[in-house]
């Protein structure tokens, strides 16, 4: 930054009142992928392709589990009379949870549906993300110079209402920040102002860097591919594929599981 001596508090103002839009819309954009595009990207994916990948989830998870119990059942067997019930139990405790997260599967899939019924149009997102950043440059901690609990408290329910999408609550939460007082922020002192601008562009800086490593991640790459047909056609007929081919190697480790157990009896 510039010698402070040489920036009035003008200047040192504008940049203040500059940086703090920035913030407050880079907080917002950060908040919207991660609250709302990010799963509505999934909710997409659940939609189009979450039945095809349960399917071969579930696959993959029982011949994981057949090849165990093949493995126990031989190293059992080489150590003498075969303990099924201890088998049995060490079975359940290393796959019973991930079967426990395949059966939410259809859930999660209802909830895609559910969610993306229930969309909000572009112009009621727009008016939406629009009232969030109102009240993120007002209650924000980054961006005030003073804090207090019940901006705080104000604060908390924004965020809460923010990411269950309810429009009416910060709506209402809009109508009692209108009667708080402003900050004025060209009372305070220049050197507190400066500070605050030093501290602005840094965090700014990293939130720009953060929005686009987030884009980066799953799921933000399927939101290009989930309208187009073609692929969809593509990733369904591979799903299929590699099922198909688990279920016919599920039916050999069945069958060899059970020639070993029937030997010994």
């Amino acid at each position: 930054m510039s010698d402070p001596e040489k920036i009035g508090p003008q200047d040192a103002l504008k940049k203040f009142t500059v940086l703090r839009q920035q913030h407050a819309k880079l907080h917002v954009e950060r908040e919207h992928l991660v609250v709302n595009v990010k799963r509505n990207i999934m909710a997409g994916f659940q939609r189009k392709l979450g039945a095809h990948d349960h399917a071969l989830k579930k696959a993959e998870w029982e011949v994981g589990r057949l090849k165990r119990e093949l493995e126990l059942v031989r190293g059992s067997t080489r150590d003498g009379e075969l303990d099924y019930e201890r088998v049995t139990g060490a079975l359940e405790e290393e796959f019973n949870p991930r079967e426990k997260e395949l059966e939410e599967v259809p859930r999660q899939i209802e909830w895609a549906n559910k969610r993306l019924n229930a969309m909000m149009s572009m112009e009621q997102t727009a008016a939406f993300q629009a009232r969030y950043r109102r009240l993120a440059e007002r209650l924000h901690p980054d961006l005030r110079f003073e804090q207090s609990t019940t901006i705080g408290n104000l604060w908390e329910r924004v965020r809460e209402g923010y990411a269950i999408g309810d429009a009416a609550e910060l709506e209402a939460i809009e109508f009692i920040v209108e009667d708080l007082p402003h900050e004025e922020a060209e009372k305070r002192p220049l050197a507190e102002i400066l500070e605050r601008v030093t501290r602005l562009k840094r965090a700014n800086e990293g939130m720009i860097n953060e929005i686009a490593a987030i884009k980066q991640q799953w799921p933000f790459p399927l939101a290009s591919k989930l309208p187009d047909e073609g692929w969809l056609k593509g990733q369904r007929a591979e799903y299929e594929r590699k099922t198909v081919l688990l279920a016919k190697e599920r039916e050999v480790l069945t069958e060899e599981l059970n020639r070993i157990l029937d030997s010994r009896d």
